[in-house]
């Protein structure tokens, strides 16, 4: 019998790229400087292709099931946060891109069980979580339904002025500052396939600014989190100052944002 190879699958740019853009290019563009790309159907549609074979990619049913099972260690705690980390890059392009503005029920699921899941995973995994991931694994499908243009750029301008009544307030519950952060977090998922592919220019830029302050906002709630389950505060109950700087940076970006999603003309 003829021997048998594995087929060879290529890194996808999402995944061989995804350290490289988390560090600052060494370009700075004008809004001029970028097209309005994402108003393209086509190019939402290859953004999501790239996205979900950077999941596939990474996803190892067996993988994964193996580093729920282990005691607490850097190596599993590694696999989790990337399986997470690219499946919520496809769940926040099923929310732009799709005519339901929404996720598939699995992968959302899978997302917010391995969340809560990785949140806890110093201090306490819980054990009902585990099964809550478990369930979620099984066929695992990506059916999309691409929206048209128009009502993509209605969505956009949907995100976009939630973002800014939100920053409209001085202080935030800690669950609407995380809602906050969130948001800003999705338009650097929606802006990250084209920055992998693009390493070293404009939507390089455009997302590590985005991921930057996304990831300064993130480190401030997780450190709630993690005195939430400490027993230190109420996490329910806690309340955020809303810094300067995190407006007038969302400021500074919007006009991006606009362009490369077709709202500016």
């Amino acid at each position: 019998m003829p021997e048998k190879f594995e087929t060879y699958k290529p890194e996808p740019a999402l995944v061989s790229n995804f350290l490289a853009i988390r560090e600052k290019p060494k370009v700075n563009p004008l809004v001029t400087d970028f097209p309005e790309d994402f108003y393209d159907k086509k190019s939402r549609e290859h953004s999501f292709e790239e996205a979900e074979n950077a999941f596939e990619f990474v996803f190892d049913k067996k993988k994964l099931l193996h580093h729920l099972e282990q005691k607490k260690n850097k190596e599993s705690f590694a696999y989790l946060k990337q399986v997470r980390r690219h499946g919520l890059i496809l769940r926040d392009l099923y929310r732009f891109f799709d005519v339901s503005h929404q996720c598939v029920e699995k992968l959302n699921r899978l997302m917010c069980s391995l969340g809560e899941y990785n949140d806890s995973y110093w201090v306490s995994p819980q054990e009902e979580l585990k099964k809550e991931i478990s369930e979620s694994l099984d066929n695992l499908e990506f059916p999309v339904n691409f929206d048209e243009s128009l009502k993509f750029k209605e969505y956009v301008e949907g995100v976009l002025l939630e973002i800014q009544d939100i920053l409209k307030e001085k202080q935030l519950p800690v669950e609407k500052f995380h809602t906050l952060r969130k948001r800003i977090r999705s338009f650097a998922s929606l802006v990250q396939p084209a920055a992998a592919e693009n390493c070293g220019g404009n939507f390089h830029w455009l997302f590590f600014s985005l991921f930057k302050l996304s990831g300064e906002m993130g480190d401030h709630h997780d450190d709630l989190i993690l005195k939430g389950l400490n027993g230190e505060i109420n996490y329910h109950e806690s309340v955020v100052d809303v810094d300067p700087r995190i407006i007038s940076e969302f400021e500074k970006l919007k006009p991006f944002i606009e362009k490369v999603c077709g709202l500016k003309k």
